[in-house]
């Protein structure tokens, strides 16, 4: 028979366990956000110009840009947005 403390105690281990993947979803969603915000011409990718005014991002985009091409894609990007968080 299952008491009703173990119960309890499987509920909240549950929701530990979805916690990190949850946060993550919610960084993902952040990221795109904000890409979508910054990347004012729709052009896919952000240069170090669109992002002059987020100080952290400016700071952190070339260890960022993975490939070393002067632009931030999307999940470069997302890299970038959770390394802050």
């Amino acid at each position: 028979m299952l008491t009703p403390k173990f119960l309890a105690a499987s509920i909240v281990a549950l929701g530990l366990a979805g916690a990190p993947a949850f946060a993550q979803d919610a960084t993902r969603a952040d990221a795109d956000t904000q890409f979508q915000q910054l990347d004012r011409n729709n052009k896919g990718y952000l240069t170090p110009a669109d992002v002059s005014g987020q100080p952290t991002v400016a700071q952190r985009f070339a260890r960022f840009d993975a490939n070393k091409d002067g632009r931030l894609d999307r999940s470069e990007f997302a890299a970038l947005i959770a390394s802050i968080k």
